[in-house]
């Protein structure tokens, strides 16, 4: 018994560029009114698309281009158990590389989001967002402390000045505190750790 389709497609080079065909029984059929080196470069991104991972976003079957999101490469689980995990070490290499940047620390917390080829358990990920936090306080503190100079350098200590500046001061100490507060977790967590790690 012969399957009948619920509908037909009419296609013609009045309404297509490319039209291909390809029979159950028989070779396939090609339309065009395309160049040909035009129809070839459809065709191969096509055979891409077929030949790449399933379910390509309209994005990327609209760009030709893989999408950086639905055809990034993926990681396997046995490729993921023997990457290096990730290291306090490697978010503060990730901050001296990011320093140039306009924020340094943005850009780190945006590099380490993006790393999933590092795998990390809790104590990894509560490590690494210590140390952002620790600069990110630093930062913040640095910011109190131009606007403190700024502030009084404008306009100098006096009775009207005097409750805004030990605002700005007052700030900048309990930021600085935070941070100070971060770096020495971390740095009794990394003390434990080599006390754990020695034979």
């Amino acid at each position: 018994m012969t399957r009948i389709p619920d509908a037909v497609a009419v296609a013609s080079l009045d309404t297509h560029r490319l039209i291909v065909a390809v029979p159950n029984d028989g070779p396939a059929e090609v339309a065009c009114n395309l160049p040909r080196p035009a129809a070839s470069n459809i065709l191969r991104q096509l055979a891409d698309a077929l030949a790449g991972p399933a379910g390509r976003c309209d994005t990327a079957v609209a760009t030709g281009h893989p999408c950086p999101v639905h055809d990034a490469p993926t990681v396997d689980d046995q490729a993921l158990a023997e990457a290096d995990p990730l290291t306090a070490d490697d978010v503060r290499a990730a901050l001296d590389f990011n320093a140039d940047d306009r924020d340094p620390v943005l850009a780190t917390l945006r590099d380490v989001l993006l790393d999933t080829t590092a795998p990390r358990n809790p104590e990894q990920a509560l490590a690494a967002a210590r140390i952002l936090l620790t600069a990110h306080a630093r930062q913040v503190a640095a910011l109190v402390e131009a606007h403190y100079r700024d502030t009084r350098t404008r306009f100098g200590l006096n009775r009207s000045s005097r409750g805004l500046l030990t605002g700005y001061e007052g700030a900048r100490k309990i930021v600085t505190a935070y941070a100070d507060g971060l770096a020495d977790e971390q740095a009794l967590a990394e003390a434990a750790e080599r006390e754990q790690a020695k034979p």
